[in-house]
């Protein structure tokens, strides 16, 4: 577990599941259901959710103890050394920050935990933005555009693939001042 003065990033427990299927059910984060046959019921929810994952981090806000969004570490390729995250924010907490410090204590916490040298996500070009700010500081890298990879409705869109380094974190500003933060939470 990871605390700062805002958030709590922890292992999900069975009693968050309501909490996530409730965040994925949202018709903006539905559509990025990484499975073909889109959201699943309620009752498939765990299985699914589980399925090609390794872990599955939730972050809490620390003011309310709500679940604000969570981090999922799939299709881990160990003797590649790298990994896939997905992330997910409630819409009613996209733009707060609550989750991007999620990701901050993802990556701490990911380096620190597995083997990996990269960790990659997919993005939807309207969503790749949030991550902008990681890409200028030199923290995330846009490793590609697939162009009009995903059918969302009727529209193709385009998928961005980012690239996060161990070495490029560890030796972050960003990973400093997110630990000095930390340190200072009580």
């Amino acid at each position: 577990m990871i605390v700062t003065s805002r958030i709590v990033f922890r292992p999900v427990r069975p009693d968050d599941y309501p909490r996530l299927y409730e965040i994925e059910s949202d018709p903006t984060t539905a559509m990025t259901w990484r499975y073909r046959s889109g959201m699943p019921s309620a009752e498939e929810y765990e299985a699914a959710l589980w399925r090609q994952s390794h872990q599955i981090m939730v972050v809490e806000g620390r003011d309310t103890g709500t679940v604000v969004g969570y981090l999922q570490l799939h299709d881990l390729d160990l003797r590649a050394g790298h990994g896939w995250f997905s992330l997910y924010a409630g819409p009613e907490h996209r733009g707060s920050g609550l989750v991007m410090e999620g990701l901050m204590a993802y990556c701490e916490w990911v380096f620190g935990e597995w083997p990996i040298r990269w960790l990659y996500a997919h993005s939807f070009e309207h969503n790749a933005q949030s991550f902008q700010s990681g890409m200028r500081r030199g923290r995330g890298t846009l490793l590609g555009v697939l162009h009009e990879r995903m059918q969302v409705g009727d529209q193709l869109v385009d998928v961005h693939v980012i690239g996060i380094s161990r070495e490029s974190w560890m030796e972050s500003p960003l990973r400093h001042r997110f630990n000095t933060l930390r340190a200072r939470r009580r």
